[in-house]
């Protein structure tokens, strides 16, 4: 395990969130806190994000693929969907870019970048 400073960037039409901070590194898995919601990027051959705070988010992402995930708040759980336009991995860097559906319905398209290197 080691200490990660994070640099992330979630864009879609009406929002650009940025968050630099500390987390984590162990193994593939990138875990950092932003704000009051726990984040944790999974790089493998699919790209899976969490994100628990009050809800529960989780993204499955991979290149020209329809993936299912799931979104549960105090209401209930929402059928969730991505399909990923674009996604660019390096040793340090995640890009990419995806249009994100719940239950059905187009919400928006989403960019989140991530940038992360060692604490020393």
């Amino acid at each position: 395990m080691s200490k990660v400073i994070i640099e992330s960037t979630l864009k879609n039409s009406e929002e650009n969130h940025t968050f630099k901070g500390k987390g984590i590194k162990k193994d593939n898995q990138i875990i950092y806190n932003d704000g009051n919601v726990q984040t944790k990027v999974i790089i493998d051959n699919i790209i899976t994000i969490e994100r628990n705070a009050e809800y529960k988010l989780k993204l499955s992402l991979k290149k020209g693929i329809n993936l299912k995930g799931t979104y549960i708040t105090n209401y209930g759980v929402s059928e969730l969907e991505t399909y990923t336009l674009e996604e660019n991995i390096k040793n340090d860097e995640i890009y990419i870019t995806y249009k994100l559906m719940i239950n059905g319905v187009n919400i928006d398209t989403f960019t989140y970048k991530l940038k992360f290197s060692l604490d020393t």
